[in-house]
């Protein structure tokens, strides 16, 4: 594994974990390493630009819950799909709506279950700011190098934060 840097912080009530990915392999390498600690009933927002990574991330996620990786598609023109693994995993993609709220489409039955919810596009959800969430951004930091920050929202999610540093940095 060579990531290049990890930079632990907390700041108030944050607490933010952040890596450097050098390629899909290791994007999706997060993606299992967090899916290892998950024990149901997350919300996962996936934020970042169009192709920065997020649905790769998710095919680590969905490896981690022994799904196939192969299943897992950029559900832009589908948005929700299914799948069953070790846990449940709700792969949603907001892209192409506009502004939605949590009873579009049902929303609010798959953000609040028993599975994990991983949500691409999270920022346009109106309520995305009001929601306890483990909150995943993905940026690029050079051409094929990426910044992943996993940023807690509440409790829950801070203990998950501070596991993920504590066994992977």
């Amino acid at each position: 594994m060579s990531e290049a840097s990890r930079f632990p912080t907390d700041s108030g009530d944050e607490v933010l974990f952040v890596v450097e990915s050098n390629s899909p392999r290791e994007t999706k390498a997060w993606g299992r390493r967090l899916a290892s600690l998950l024990r149901g009933g997350e919300l996962i927002g996936l934020t970042g630009e169009l192709g920065a990574g997020k649905t790769c991330f998710i095919k680590g996620l969905a490896r981690g819950l022994r799904l196939r990786e192969e299943d897992i598609l950029s559900p832009t023109f589908t948005m929700i799909q299914e799948h069953h693994g070790r846990l449940g995993l709700y792969h949603i993609d907001l892209y192409r709506l506009e502004a939605p709220t949590l009873d579009d489409m049902g929303l609010r039955e798959y953000l609040f279950s028993d599975a994990v919810a991983a949500v691409e596009w999270f920022e346009r959800l109106q309520e995305a700011s009001e929601l306890e969430t483990l909150s995943i951004r993905i940026s690029y930091a050079g051409a094929s190098s990426r910044r992943i920050e996993f940023r807690a929202g509440g409790s829950r999610y801070h203990a998950l934060v501070g596991e993920l540093r504590r066994r992977f940095s």
